[in-house]
């Protein structure tokens, strides 16, 4: 990739000055709100079935199998397929997943083995879904708004966490959860118009390509082990998904027994998380010159640990929302500039595999790190031990970004570019 030589300022949000990426971008708003309010219904169904954090840590842990050992699988055929075709394939079948899961619902017959059925196949899915989604994105617009528009697209899944976790909140208790699963369903619509309406894209990784997926899947895990870099990288996103963004899992916990708040005070916790993502994505979006980047990385890795440790420590509902709302600021930034990294280094014909694997990072393992925190909530006493699983999460995040300081603090995107 090479960057076209120019003396104009790029505008405010200048990834939403390419029509495709622009309508992908509107359509994964609408998808992801009614992705985030089906997360509210299976989260409380499950808790309300069973008044278990060990079920709570099963739900996670049958998203994160998936999404951990099936996205380098998923790259490796990303990088040889039309990404668009796949994009159609993966959205309709979680559409039809959502409508399942409403009439199960809407029916009484649903019980906790359908829901965890449900999302371990959407995670299937989504294992495809996410690397392509992403490894997408450099096709839609060119190499010097990438970095607006990664974090644009960071908004499509934490602004959708502000509106969904909210909608679900209202909507829970008098229309139920079959309700919230139906309207998620419709949601995916709106990305598969979205793809429907594209023009011009360029979809395809290295579909010209004669090595074996087997082979494929090496080369990317080798590609990602040279480069120390990428390793360094994505080994920094693994151990923050794993002891630090796992502990939204939790929250129904915190909302039901720590602090007496309900569905409304469930989805005011993911609200508020959702808010502080959205004014992350949104604030660094709108910085014309991004300077400093990794300082930023390590800064924002810091702030995101202190704010989790501070919202276990929290003694009400409000005080742990404006945590969580400085939180969502925070790791926003922080996977933004990480990802921004790995796709300017990453050539387009290891693209989809790279993205594969930091899918593992940013999606699979905060969930199977949530299997982790919920066992050792039930072993520290149950819903009264879930404090303490995420303040030790917490704490553990600072350590790790706190030792990275000598690698990250001086890195420097200009000074990458040249490996594009």
């Amino acid at each position: 990739m090479s960057i076209p030589a120019t003396s104009t300022p790029a505008p405010r949000f200048a990834a939403l000055q390419h029509r495709n990426f622009t309508l992908l971008w509107i359509g994964l708003i609408v998808s992801n709100t009614g992705t985030w309010m089906q997360n509210v219904a299976q989260g409380w169904l499950v808790y309300q079935l069973t008044s278990s954090p060990f079920w709570l840590g099963m739900l996670a842990l049958s998203f994160a199998l998936p999404m951990i050992l099936l996205p380098l699988f998923g790259g490796a055929v990303i990088d040889r397929i039309d990404r668009i075709k796949l994009l159609y394939f993966t959205q309709t079948g979680a559409m039809l997943i959502a409508f399942i899961l409403a009439a199960l619902t809407w029916t009484n017959t649903i019980n906790i083995y359908h829901i965890l059925t449900a999302s371990f196949i959407g995670s299937v899915l989504l294992a495809f879904d996410n690397p392509a989604r992403q490894a997408l994105i450099p096709d839609l617009v060119p190499l010097r708004d990438l970095m607006n528009a990664i974090s644009l697209n960071s908004a499509t899944y934490t602004g959708a966490a502000l509106i969904g976790p909210a909608l679900a909140g209202m909507m829970l208790a008098p229309f139920g959860a079959g309700t919230l699963f139906f309207v998620n369903g419709v949601s995916y619509l709106a990305v598969l118009i979205a793809l429907t309406a594209m023009r011009n894209v360029q979809a395809f990784g290295s579909g010209r390509q004669h090595a074996t997926i087997g082979k494929s899947m090496l080369a990317g895990l080798t590609f990602a082990w040279k480069n120390k870099l990428i390793l360094a990288l994505l080994g920094m996103s693994a151990l923050a998904a794993i002891f630090g963004r796992s502990y939204q899992t939790l929250l129904p916990i915190f909302a039901r027994d720590t602090w007496n708040g309900g569905p409304q005070g469930y989805g005011i916790l993911l609200s508020t998380s959702g808010a502080g993502a959205l004014v992350g994505a949104f604030g660094l979006a709108s910085i014309r010159n991004v300077k400093r980047q990794g300082a930023i990385l390590i800064v924002s890795g810091i702030t995101f640990s202190l704010t989790i440790i501070a919202f276990a420590l929290s003694p009400n509902l409000w005080m742990a929302a404006i945590l969580l709302f400085l939180s969502g600021i925070a790791i926003t930034v922080f996977g933004t500039i990480i990802s921004t990294f790995i796709q300017i280094i990453v050539p387009n014909e290891i693209r989809g595999r790279m993205m594969a694997l930091y899918s593992i990072t940013l999606i699979g393992l905060p969930s199977l790190g949530a299997m982790g925190s919920g066992s050792i909530a039930e072993m520290l006493g149950g819903s009264s031990g879930a404090p303490l699983a995420v303040l030790m999460g917490g704490i553990i995040v600072g350590l790790v970004v706190l030792l990275t300081i000598p690698f990250f603090w001086q890195r420097d995107i200009e000074k990458l570019k040249h490996l594009a």
